[in-house]
This record gives C-alpha cells, sequence and structure tokens, in this order.
C-alpha cells in the first residue's frame, strides 16, 4: 500500500512540474523586432537653395547662356527659367544678360535670343566654373582683348553658334532681324556636352556657392519696395517692385513678369574701349570687388563682395558671409565710375547712389 502511495505521489510532483513547466512556457517574453527607417535624401538647388534637385547633377558643372537685351529680343523666351540672371553694360549703352543654369539638364526648349561673347561675361562664367554658351564674339583690337580671345586665353569650354551644330537654331515666328532670333535648344545641351566630350565634374575650387536660410527670413536691414539699378549713364534702368503677396521683386521691363527672391546689386569699376572704323565702345568691368546692395524681403543692406580664389564671395559690411533666402536671384552690375545709379525707395523714402 505504501508502494503505492509512493508511485502516486511521484506521479503527482511530476505532472505538477510538467504543468508549472508549460506555464513558464506561456507567460515567456515576447520577441521584440525593431524596424528602421532611412530618411530619404534630399538635394538641394546649390544656387537657388530649393529642395527637389535633380540628385544627378550634384557635383555637375553649371552652364551659363549670353541672351540679348534690346527690345527687338523680348519678351524672350525662357527668361522665367534661370537659376540667376546676371546682367550689365556690354557697349554703347546697351545691356546684354547671362543666364545661368545649375542643372545643365534642366535648360528649356528654347532659350534666347542668344548673342555674341563678351570678356566680363566670360570672367563671370569662370567665377561658376560653367559651361559658356553663346552666338559669336568680339574680336581683339588695340589694348581691347574681345571675348574670343578671352575664350582662348582662359581655357574656357565654350559652344559657339557661329560653329553651327544642333545646340543652334533661328526663330520663325518673329518679324526681326535675323541676330534677333538665335536660339538655343536646352534640351541638345547634354548630347552636345557628350559628343564635344567637355567635362561636366565640376571643379569644387572655382565653384561659387551661396548659403541659404531654412526658411524665409529678415536680412535686418531697411525697408525696399521699389529698385532701380541704373548700369551706367547712357544705358536704361532696370527697375523691380516688391510684391508683399509673393515676396518676390518683380520687373515688367521685359515685357513680361519676372519675378527673383533676390536682388544683389554690385558696384564696380569700369573699362571704355573705342575700336574700329564705327567707333564702338566696348566695357569691360574690373571684376575687382567693392560694395553693393542685398535686397531680400522687402529690406536692403550694404554689402561687400570681391573674387577670391576664383569665386563670388559676399559678406557684409562686418565682412562676415551673408546668406540669401531661398529661390531666384538676380545680379546688376553698376559702374562705380560712369554714372551708374542704384536708387531704393522704401516706406521711407531712402536712395543709394553710386
Amino acid at each position: 500500500m505504501k508502494k503505492i502511495l509512493c508511485v502516486l505521489l511521484s506521479l503527482g510532483i511530476l505532472f505538477t512540474l510538467s504543468a508549472c513547466s508549460k506555464k513558464v512556457e506561456q507567460i515567456k517574453e515576447p520577441t521584440v523586432t525593431t524596424q528602421t527607417t532611412t530618411k530619404p535624401v534630399v538635394y538641394y538647388n546649390p544656387y537657388t537653395g530649393k529642395e527637389g534637385y535633380n540628385k544627378n547633377a550634384v557635383g555637375k558643372r553649371p552652364v551659363a547662356l549670353v541672351v540679348e537685351n534690346q527690345y527687338y529680343a523680348r519678351p524672350q523666351w525662357g527668361i522665367k527659367t534661370p537659376d540667376i540672371i546676371v546682367e550689365g553694360e556690354v557697349e554703347g549703352g546697351i545691356s546684354r544678360m547671362l543666364w545661368i543654369y545649375a542643372d545643365y539638364t534642366a535648360v528649356p526648349e528654347k532659350v534666347g535670343p542668344t548673342r555674341s561673347a563678351r570678356p566680363s561675361y566670360v570672367k563671370i562664367s569662370e567665377l561658376f566654373d560653367a559651361v559658356f554658351i553663346h552666338w559669336g564674339g568680339s574680336g581683339s583690337n588695340g589694348a581691347y582683348v574681345g571675348g574670343y580671345d578671352t575664350i582662348k586665353r582662359d581655357g574656357v569650354d565654350d559652344l559657339d553658334g557661329i560653329a553651327g551644330g544642333e545646340l543652334f537654331g533661328r526663330d520663325t515666328t518673329r518679324n526681326t532681324a535675323i541676330e534677333h532670333r538665335g536660339v538655343i535648344y536646352g534640351n541638345k545641351i547634354p548630347n552636345v556636352l557628350k559628343n564635344k566630350k567637355i567635362r561636366t565634374d565640376t571643379t569644387k575650387d572655382k565653384f561659387t556657392k551661396f548659403d541659404f536660410y531654412e526658411k524665409a527670413t529678415s536680412i535686418q536691414g531697411s525697408s525696399a519696395l521699389t529698385v532701380r539699378n541704373k548700369f551706367a549713364g547712357s544705358t536704361d534702368t532696370r527697375a523691380f517692385k516688391y510684391s508683399a503677396e509673393d515676396k518676390k521683386y518683380h520687373s515688367s521691363d521685359w515685357e513680361t513678369d519676372v519675378a527673383f527672391t533676390n536682388l544683389i546689386i554690385l558696384k564696380d569699376r569700369t573699362d571704355r574701349y573705342t575700336v574700329g572704323k564705327k567707333g564702338v565702345t566696348y566695357v569691360n568691368y574690373a571684376l575687382s570687388g567693392g560694395s553693393g546692395y542685398l535686397v531680400s524681403q522687402g529690406e536692403y543692406k550694404t554689402v561687400k563682395w570681391d573674387m577670391t580664389s576664383g569665386k563670388l564671395v559676399l559678406t557684409d559690411a562686418e565682412g562676415k558671409p551673408i546668406k540669401l533666402n531661398k529661390g531666384r536671384t538676380y545680379i546688376g552690375l553698376s559702374s562705380s565710375d560712369d554714372g551708374g545709379k542704384v536708387e531704393i525707395k522704401g516706406e521711407q523714402p531712402t536712395s543709394a547712389n553710386g
């Protein structure tokens, strides 16, 4: 009898231990799995600061296009599309533009009218390590070194409409002289660069860069509701008016509304050369640095500019690097020694003469 009790007791103990073991298994901590997510990489346009930039354009060279400014050429094709527009006098009171695109694959299918090279514009394109695109160029005469010789002397990569090719053509929709109808087919640029084996990777030590605020920010300046830049004494004036709605500066001088987030006016010394039988007076900007103005968010302030290591450098009056607000930028050149004049008016009328 005792043996039976012992056996039963043993079986009871074993059953209890087995049940406890199952309970332990049932309350075992669940396995925790963690899932990591990688944030998508955001690419920013180096000349507008805006996101959504083509990742394949990162580290690539921009292009700089010479575009005509006379009334025969207006409105220009694609004038609302460049990241940066540079404008100044080229000869005899005539102004001209340089359109800069950070991404050469983003140039519209048709832009222009394109015109010939001038030394100052060639050298400005070099500040951005840009491929220089033009139709013709000025020739050298005496002390004047023309656009073509500047390209050759500086070893600038260029594409010239005089040489023909798929990149250039003539518009047939306007009743004006042929020299005012030269166009660039922007969608052909990648193929032409490839076929001509032109370097497309940027040389970073000669690549002008801008710093941008994360969001729209006051530049801590004086009120600036209208801006007028007279390039020189004998030229026309480029006028802008600030819109509080989109916080941009608008100009209708090109017979179409063109808007910019930032205006940069650079005062610079000019050299003038009268050459040839017709006595054409060419204008070269010294590009030696000096003072100027930054206009943004309805305000303006004085800035300093210089060429450092082949790049354009902008600082405030104390020499500290400046930042821009995100968006397109207009850079206007104003002669500091030949009648250039900058007028900026705000809520309390002010002027900045140079």
